[in-house]
């Protein structure tokens, strides 16, 4: 599928509990209240956010990452309250080699629940059907034992480890490889 056909319409993706869609600028608030949570941001390059300005920002990023198709990020929204409680996505995406890396967040208040499980087996079935993936990729600090689970539990194997590989908050750290490749998606599914 080509990036430019990648409209809101087409991203919206449903599922029992949950919406996805591109996060727009009437989102900041939420993705603020998100990204302020440490616990949220702690395995990842993503700072801590302090101003609405800073999610609109990272909203203008990742909308123009879409439109460059280079990823897709979705925000997560509880369908009964409306809510924003994480986003996921792909980043890293490389049409030609069929393959992107794959990254998500959720507010701990719904952590535990299977929210963010139902998120990914949505985007995965979106990224295999719809982008033509073969190889869908997860980097994880070896310290995110929540983030390794849901991985093992959705299929994914672990590939290695880089060491040093991330700097984050100024430190260096190892790397857990994780992939999914669509073969081993299609036998589960």
């Amino acid at each position: 599928m080509k990036h430019e056909s990648l409209s809101d319409d087409i991203l919206l993706l449903e599922t029992e509990r949950l919406v996805l869609r591109p996060l727009q600028t009437k989102d900041a608030a939420g993705l603020l209240a998100l990204y302020a949570i440490p616990e949220v941001t702690e395995f990842t390059d993503i700072p801590t956010m302090q101003e609405e300005s800073e999610a609109l920002r990272w909203i203008e990023e990742l909308n123009a990452m879409r439109r460059a198709g280079q990823g897709l990020r979705w925000g997560v929204f509880d369908r009964e309250s409306g809510g924003l409680i994480g986003t996921c996505g792909f980043h890293h995406w490389d049409q030609s080699r069929r393959r992107a890396e794959i990254s998500y967040d959720l507010s701990p208040k719904w952590w535990g629940q299977g929210y963010m499980r139902e998120a990914l087996q949505a985007v995965l079935q979106f990224g295999f059907d719809r982008l033509n993936l073969h190889r869908i990729e997860a980097l994880v600090d070896p310290r995110d034992t929540r983030s390794q689970n849901l991985l093992y539990g959705l299929g994914f194997k672990l590939e290695g480890v880089l060491r040093d590989h991330d700097l984050i908050k100024d430190h260096f750290q190892d790397d857990m490889v994780f992939a999914l490749l669509e073969g081993e998606w299609k036998k589960q599914a």
